[in-house]
């Protein structure tokens, strides 16, 4: 969507805010029950990744359906599988019309893709295989994800690719971003994941007793990444433990959910999560007029915005003109305070006064933010990117009236502030 016309409606939404605190109704929608499906081999299995996703899920509050196709040593597009491989197997698409599916999971055998970025063995149809099956996907069901499973290797490598488990990770995302680029959808960092466990908490094994699949732990880091990838929420918000350490549950679970924040911009995750946006006590999302609002994961109110009614954890469900539902990340709604963005980890720049008359005093701790300050009209008026310190603006020109200012911090969702200019 062109930026003029994206702005434009901004400001449209944000200056009806201003002046509107009466909320208007619609009819109520919810999406209380998510659905996965599970397609892959025993890397999947193993420890049970489909059931300690769904015990995480439903520790929290949310319940879920869930299937799963994982039969041994099964890949997407090996050509000596035949119809065993996933790409032409009857039974995956049986299975992909047998429920209306949220999200797929679909995970291959990760040695292919321990070759050179966008190198893949002539054995399999790697990319050709991921494509049909979320072509078979979003064929029966338009508002569903692929989730690719971007995994890790055997612990000692697979020499000559990599001789360490690290190394393989390494090669193994790069070549789930090559998929990405060609595919498109979400990829679910795994791998990633396993990284930062590895490098900061050596005392917890990832790997089963065959240091290639993995154990109880890197099962339970998967199925916490999954969690943060389809919740969109800190795994930690779960009761569930699996039987480990309860410090090593939290460190699993914090480790999961940091690496999903950190990546999303990577892994295509931001490209179906709006934001919450508003000032004072009004929230709403932008681009979209339909919006279910959960307050503790109860559904409190639909409608296009929402007058928070009190301190607690938020998130909303946003419909568009398809139909298809979009989930926020969860925030922490204050009545008082507004709103405290999930993603934003640096200090949003502050400006001063507001009103404001020939100068405005903007401080800013945070580098390479940039500022747009947008008219009534959706016109941008100023544009900058801020330095690390004060400067101060010269608005003197502005005409009297209602502005937003946008801070866009890269890796990170922009946040939205109401300036008046007064004469």
């Amino acid at each position: 969507m062109p930026r003029t016309i994206l702005h434009n409606r901004l400001i449209s939404r944000l200056i009806l805010l201003a002046g509107i605190s009466i909320l208007s109704v619609r009819p109520c929608f919810s999406q209380d029950t998510i659905k996965v499906l599970f397609v892959g081999n025993s890397f999947t299995y193993v420890f049970d990744l489909p059931g300690l996703f769904d015990s995480l899920a439903k520790g929290a509050g949310h319940p879920v359906i869930i299937a799963q196709h994982t039969p041994g040593g099964m890949s997407v597009g090996d050509t000596v599988q035949g119809t065993s491989a996933h790409m032409n197997n009857p039974l995956v698409y049986d299975l992909i019309r047998s429920n209306d599916w949220d999200y797929l999971l679909l995970q291959d055998n990760q040695g292919r893709f321990v070759r050179d970025y966008g190198v893949f063995p002539a054995s399999s149809l790697v990319i050709e295989g991921h494509m049909k099956i979320r072509d078979s996907l979003l064929f029966y069901h338009p508002c569903a994800h692929m989730l690719w499973f971007a995994g890790w290797g055997p612990k000692a490598g697979y020499p000559p690719y990599a001789s360490t488990g690290t190394g393989l990770i390494d090669k193994i995302y790069n070549n789930y971003r090559y998929l990405l680029d060609t595919a498109g959808q979400i990829i679910a960092p795994f791998g990633p994941a396993w990284q930062r466990i590895i490098a900061n908490y050596p005392g917890i094994n990832l790997w089963d007793l065959d240091n290639t699949h993995p154990g109880l732990a890197g099962s339970y880091l998967n199925a916490c990444v999954l969690f943060s990838t389809v919740f969109k929420n800190s795994p930690t918000h779960s009761t569930f433990n699996p039987g480990l350490a309860a410090a090593d549950d939290l460190i699993l679970k914090n480790t999961a959910w940091e690496t999903t924040v950190d990546s999303i911009e990577y892994t295509g995750l931001q490209e179906i999560t709006p934001q919450i946006s508003g000032f004072d006590n009004v929230a709403f999302v932008p681009l979209f007029d339909s919006c279910a609002w959960y307050l503790n994961n109860v559904l409190i109110h639909n409608g296009s915005s929402l007058n928070i009614p009190e301190d607690g954890e938020y998130y909303a469900i946003a419909k568009d003109a398809n139909g298809c539902t979009f989930r926020t990340m969860t925030y922490h709604l204050s009545s008082i305070n507004g709103i405290n963005n999930p993603i934003q980890n640096q200090s949003i720049p502050v400006f001063y006064p507001n009103p404001a008359n020939e100068i405005l005093h903007v401080s800013s701790k945070t580098p390479d933010c940039k500022m747009y300050v947008m008219n009534a009209l959706g016109q941008t008026v100023y544009e900058k990117t801020l330095p690390t310190g004060e400067i101060n603006i010269d608005c003197l020109s502005w005409p009297a009236g209602l502005y937003v200012i946008a801070f866009a911090v890269i890796n990170q969702q922009s946040v939205f502030r109401k300036l008046v200019i007064s004469r």
